[in-house]
């Protein structure tokens, strides 16, 4: 089994006034890319701005100058831009759609996934879950048949309710995935979800049915696995071996500490990582 791909999590500098719910490396694409193999990583989970995507002709070539690589992008900016798949006002709607679309084509460039998680919206209040549903299935169809022709991946990610009422456990995860059917239309794990939402991170994992390909990975705290001392933390060696036994996803992300010098941390991170998914 080829390792898994480790990634930060990147944006341009511009995310740092968005006020987003983690903070994440920032910089030019050839910083980026410097930066994160420097500090022990393959590459990045790149978050572009929904209405200002990059080109992917540039980016690509910036990218391989560092020996970066880029296998997920990110759309967590739809919300934090305040826009949503899934809203009461078409507007809104429109534009997140158009967004989604470009982080697709920018993504299928690439060959890459496109995460699709908080994007979706917290739901429309009013509104009944049968309605949600006719709502979500046109619009996940929709993207499903764009990420078909552009050759990209989308990953449905489920989130604590604290954040949407919509798609909130891998079994609901997994239930849109075999409704869409769309080999374009997978699911992907969180460990900050499988923390907060299901009955244990074991059961969450497995209800992914080994199809999970990418894992955002997360203490509770949203500190990075493998740097804090002294503080409850998760059981990372059994997360590891039920992600093994499950067949594991081809690639992981992590964020770079909220506070102080990330340097370190994410470099204690990285190895730590390395040593805990090897095999």
């Amino acid at each position: 089994m080829p390792p898994i791909r480790l990634c930060l999590f990147a944006s341009t500098p511009d995310f740092l006034s968005l006020g987003f719910l983690v903070k994440v490396l920032t910089g030019t694409p050839e910083e980026l890319g410097r930066t994160a193999v420097d500090w022990g990583y393959d590459g990045i989970e790149f978050m572009p701005d929904p209405e200002r995507v990059p080109d992917p002709v540039a980016f690509e070539k910036a990218l391989a100058a560092t020996g970066a690589v880029m296998p997920v992008v990110n759309s967590g900016r739809i919300a934090a831009q305040k826009l949503a798949l899934i809203h009461e006002d078409p507007e809104i709607r429109r534009r997140a759609l158009r967004g989604f679309k470009a982080m697709l084509d920018f993504g299928g460039y690439f060959r890459s996934r496109v995460h699709l998680g908080i994007c979706r919206g917290k739901g429309i209040p009013g509104a009944t879950k049968a309605e949600m549903d006719r709502m979500a299935d046109e619009v996940f169809r929709e993207l499903a048949a764009h990420a078909e022709r552009v050759g990209a991946t989308i990953l449905l990610e489920a989130a604590e309710t604290e954040f949407t009422s919509y798609i909130n456990t891998m079994d609901e995860v997994m239930a849109w995935v075999d409704r869409i059917g769309s080999p374009a239309f997978a699911p992907m794990l969180d460990t900050h979800q499988l923390y907060g939402a299901e009955r244990s991170i074991e059961s969450g994992i497995r209800a992914a049915r080994g199809r999970a390909q990418h894992i955002h990975l997360f203490e509770p705290s949203r500190y990075p696995p493998g740097v804090l001392v002294n503080k409850p933390v998760l059981d990372w060696p059994a997360i590891a071996r039920v992600l093994r036994e499950e067949g594991r996803p081809g690639s992981a992300s992590v964020v770079i500490a909220s506070e102080g010098d990330p340097e370190p941390v994410a470099r204690t991170s990285a190895k730590y990582l390395r040593q805990l998914l090897a095999g």
